[in-house]
């Protein structure tokens, strides 16, 4: 019997080290898994709904970054009515895409409670019906070592710190990892020999 795909959500700050993770994942499962999160979903949006584009005339209905009032140098991501319709369809995407049969690694949701929720219930009724395995990991790790690991990220926007005082995108993840003082490789290692205990199909 074929097992139901899996779907592996990560959540965690910016900068915690999902997008690694994820890549880690991939290529150490022996089922395909389609990287999708909302770094892939910000590629799509459109340049003049976007935070990063200047003068973007739909910017207040889509993305933008505002500064943190209280955080000197941090920035939060708010989300406009159009923005927030985008981050539903990646859900409609997420459980399409597991729907047809074929794995999803979830890299990284965005801070909108709502969202994050609608997510959860709809991956939820999957596992209750059977039709999906859901794992879903939260990265954590202390403000110093995240500040670190923002000064070294692809793209630095000020998102990391304050994301990390934020309530936990998932309320009840299966699994927690401290990644504070860990390497990439030695999460992966956790994470990895996790899933293959708790969630691998045969082989």
């Amino acid at each position: 019997m074929t097992e139901a795909p899996l779907c592996v959500v990560l959540t965690g700050p910016s900068a915690v080290g999902k997008s690694t993770l994820a890549e880690a994942i991939q290529e150490y499962w022996e089922e395909p898994l389609l990287r999708f999160g909302v770094d892939e979903l910000y590629r799509m949006v459109p340049g003049q709904w976007a935070g990063g584009v200047k003068n973007a005339r739909h910017a207040s209905q889509g993305f933008t970054y505002q500064n943190v009032e209280h955080m000197p140098g941090a920035r939060r991501i708010d989300n406009g009515p159009d923005a927030l319709a985008m981050l539903y369809a990646m859900n409609a995407a997420i459980v399409a895409m597991l729907a047809s049969g074929v794995g999803v690694v979830v890299d990284g949701q965005a801070f909108e409670p709502a969202v994050n929720d609608d997510l959860q219930a709809r991956l939820r009724r999957m596992r209750d019906e059977g039709t999906a395995r859901i794992a879903v990991v939260e990265l954590a790790v202390a403000d110093e070592q995240l500040a670190d690991r923002h000064r070294r990220h692809a793209h630095p926007t000020g998102l990391s710190l304050h994301q990390n005082t934020l309530p936990k995108q998932a309320k009840d993840p299966d699994l927690v990892v401290e990644t504070t003082g860990l390497t990439a490789a030695e999460v992966a290692d956790v994470v990895c020999g996790w899933l293959d205990k708790e969630y691998a199909g045969p082989r």
